[in-house]
């Protein structure tokens, strides 16, 4: 018979199982808690409210809906609009001592992803004595449609408002589960990533953790805004609305719109033009059009990251070596993407420039010679466009917040990380988006060795380098939640200290490779290359 547990919460009770780890730990699961109430009604699109306190306990022991999005690997579009809900890992829950705990913010370029077990188990990390929690957030249009008509009640970043109201109501009930809300590590991957930073420089998440971890993504990449194009009316339109009336009358269409017909519509906004500039997504963050209590980016996150709260906490940031690879699918299918590639497209919009300007002109002539040479970009050169890729999608955003962190003041450790382990295996997201054929890096493969996942049936054999990585990641990354440093024997003889504050040296970056050791970040001249497009104020 399964044995179940009652834990109290701030909200009220809750009933948890007990479940048996693929490494064969004991932990005890609540999944599905509600956090916030459901974004259902006049609430649809709207900031988030708390949840209702409930008196009967609560069966916690079942995985909850996601919220509306496409699932891409299933390609259906799946989940519900009541789905603001936190899981809670944890092997025990009278511990000697309060343990570390550990909150996720799950990917998928805002518009996609869930915090369901199948992507993010937390058998490997649970290795370790820590709390772990992972949370839903609305997506796409639910969770990210700015208006700047101030009486709608819509100024956008709702989904990052939910993930500031699951990280308080973390804290506030981490001590029930055997979590010390004093020592809360926030991590996250990809659109998680640029989420963990924006709660690093926003006043809303002031002081709600103690320590981050930035996985592929920050504030300061091309595609952490949402450029304003009219997002909200054209999705209307496409869902049958004429067009005619103000946006309190396209508000009320939207609002009794299907939210898979809305989840279907968003999906084919950007126009082809629109991806040749690399906007890969309608809905996302924004710069609030107005500013009242409970704004969560008033300004360029650029200027917010010069007053960033977060200054002093310990700090891992980092990425994969062939990010880039994120992009090799649509290439395949699409080899006009590479074959009739304009540089002019690639000019990063954050420059503001004319596309017709000299100075842009120039810069999108540096970046093809850069890249290609003396050659035209095509699928011959297909190498050359994924590096490219890497750099422009990732890799330069993650260099310019490690810039802006290490010119101010008083800054707290910054360990920088590469993550270069090429599994022909058990890199899941490079196999499932490129085919077994096709090696390196990709964009979300580290996921593969923190988290078990649906893909991996069974646990790699105990000698195997895929499990000796798996060991490296869990526990670099749970000493660091612990202790503020992530050394641990399994990176040993390899010792990762953290980034000095001369940032006229090329950054030393520990290279998680089947060997591990520390050395000048590989990708150092491209950063530079990328740093003379802009002015010293327009780069950090």
């Amino acid at each position: 018979m399964e044995e179940t547990i009652i834990v109290q919460t701030t909200l009220g009770p809750v009933k948890g199982i007990k479940k048996i780890s693929a490494l064969n730990n004991e932990y005890f699961s609540f999944q599905a808690i509600p956090y916030a109430k459901p974004p259902v009604g006049d609430l649809r699109f709207r900031d988030p409210k708390p949840a209702e306190p409930w008196k009967d306990v609560l069966n916690a022991t079942q995985q909850g809906p996601c919220c509306p999005a496409k699932n891409n690997m299933l390609n259906v579009i799946h989940g519900e609009e009541d789905c603001l809900h936190i899981n809670v890992f944890t092997k025990s829950l009278n511990p000697n001592k309060l343990v570390p705990v550990m909150i996720y913010i799950h990917g998928g370029a805002f518009m996609r992803g869930s915090s369901g077990i199948e992507m993010y188990g937390p058998d490997f990390l649970l290795q370790r004595d820590i709390v772990l929690f992972t949370f839903n957030y609305r997506l796409g249009a639910f969770g990210f449609l700015s208006l700047d008509d101030r009486s709608l009640e819509i100024p956008g970043n709702a989904g990052l408002k939910d993930q500031s109201m699951a990280i308080r109501w973390c804290k506030a009930n981490a001590a029930f589960f055997g979590g010390d809300p004093q020592n809360i590590t926030l991590f996250g991957e990809s659109a998680g990533g640029c989420s963990v930073h924006y709660h690093m420089i926003s006043n809303q998440s002031r002081e709600l953790f103690h320590k981050a971890i930035v996985q592929s993504g920050t504030a300061l990449n091309s595609w952490s805004v949402v450029p304003e194009r009219s997002w909200a009316k054209r999705l209307a339109i496409t869902l049958g609305w004429s067009g005619n009336g103000d946006n309190r009358d396209m508000i009320e269409f939207l609002r009794k719109a299907d939210p898979k017909s809305i989840v279907k519509a968003q999906e084919g906004l950007v126009t082809i033009q629109e991806r040749k500039e690399k906007i890969l997504f309608p809905f996302g963050p924004v710069i609030e059009p107005y500013v009242i209590s409970g704004c969560f980016i008033p300004r360029d996150p650029l200027e917010m990251c010069r007053e960033a709260w977060s200054q002093s906490i310990p700090v891992i940031i980092g990425g994969v070596s062939e990010e880039g690879l994120f992009s090799y699918r649509e290439a395949i299918d699409y080899p006009d993407t590479v074959n009739q590639l304009r540089c002019e497209n690639l000019v990063p919009l954050d420059l503001n420039l004319d596309p017709k300007d000299e100075k842009s002109l120039t810069i999108a002539n540096n970046i093809k010679k850069f890249y290609f040479g003396e050659q035209e970009p095509s699928m011959e050169t297909l190498n050359e466009y994924i590096m490219l890729m890497t750099d422009k999608l990732f890799w330069h955003g993650i260099h310019r917040t490690i810039l802006s962190r290490l010119s101010l003041p008083e800054s707290g450790p910054t360990f920088y990380y590469r993550f270069n382990f090429d599994s022909p295996t058990f890199n899941h997201y490079r196999v499932l988006m490129c085919g077994k054929t096709v090696r390196g890096v990709c964009h979300a493969d580290d996921l593969s060795y923190i988290f078990k996942n649906a893909i991996s049936k069974e646990v790699p054999e105990a000698t195997s380098a895929e499990f000796k990585t798996i060991q490296r990641m869990v526990n670099m990354w749970v000493n660091f939640a612990t202790n503020s440093d992530p050394n641990c024997e399994e990176i040993k003889p390899a010792i990762w200290h953290p980034l000095s504050q001369d940032t006229t040296k090329p950054f030393q970056c520990l290279n998680i490779a089947e060997e591990v050791k520390e050395t000048a970040l590989p990708e150092w001249q491209r950063m530079k290359f990328w740093d003379t497009m802009y002015s010293r104020n327009q780069l950090y």
